[in-house]
């Protein structure tokens, strides 16, 4: 069996995979912060220069033709992004517009009011991880948010407009933090 070669594991091996700064010219090297890791020049104090190593950009997949921007007049596109494929504008850096079809669906039906407020609507949206929780509209204003999916049923109790099923039980709660009552569905 023949020795591995440590040159392949050596420092100045590993720094010229990343290659020069387009800065200043200087090698560039693996940095880490939290749980995340970038590249940095290493002329750190007087080069800033920094570039980051995952790939969350968005790609254009397909133009859809005979569709037009209501903003601008652009196409429209099939795009990918970070949290997964949506319709927008192909005029990106100068337009915005993205197309989502899932608020027109929410939109045509009635969201529930929201609880603490009495204001706003209940919409159900996603997080990062996949995650989804419903919030009012009115979200500067009004902080509420919950897991469990809203009803527009009125509590016995405490006279609150909206009930939320628990995923569990096949009760309804209210989630109103000075009544929690709980009835059957």
């Amino acid at each position: 069996m023949s020795k591995i070669n440590s040159d392949l594991f050596s420092s100045a091996a590993s720094q010229a995979a990343y290659g020069d700064c387009p800065e200043c010219g200087a090698k560039l090297t693996i940095k880490y912060k939290g749980k995340s890791s970038f590249l940095a020049c290493t002329a750190y104090p007087n080069c800033v220069y920094t570039q980051g190593m995952s790939d969350v950009d968005v790609t254009q997949l397909k133009v859809i033709e005979d569709s037009e921007c209501p903003n601008c007049q652009a196409k429209l596109a099939v795009k990918k992004g970070r949290y997964g494929m949506f319709i927008g504008c192909t005029n990106f850096p100068d337009c915005h517009f993205i197309s989502s079809n899932q608020s027109q669906v929410e939109d045509k039906k009635t969201s529930p009011l929201c609880p603490l407020c009495q204001d706003g609507e209940l919409h159900k949206k996603q997080n990062r991880f996949g995650k989804f929780f419903y919030s009012c509209t009115n979200y500067p204003k009004c902080k509420f948010i919950t897991n469990n999916e809203p009803v527009a049923v009125q509590c016995e109790r405490c006279q609150s407009p909206t009930m939320f099923s628990l995923a569990k039980k096949s009760t309804l709660q209210c989630e109103v933090s000075h009544c929690l009552h709980e009835q059957n569905s």
